[in-house]
């Protein structure tokens, strides 16, 4: 991938829906995850292949190229 600029999603409610589908419709963006207080097992994203994580995982992404 190009410099996108990456995102993460705190919390995963109607906003939070709808920030991933325009995410994954934008050439320049990539959606790192969705982070959640809830268990993350629980979360069914629109898209398949979103990643769900558990909001104490979120700094360990800082600085960090995937």
């Amino acid at each position: 991938m190009k410099n996108n600029i990456r995102i993460g999603i705190v919390g995963y409610g109607n906003l939070g829906r709808g920030a991933e589908r325009a995410i994954k419709q934008t050439n320049d963006m990539e959606l790192v995850g969705v982070f959640t207080r809830r268990d993350p097992t629980t979360i069914r994203t629109v898209e398949h292949d979103t990643k769900v994580y558990h909001l104490d995982e979120m700094n360990s992404f800082q600085g960090k190229l995937m």
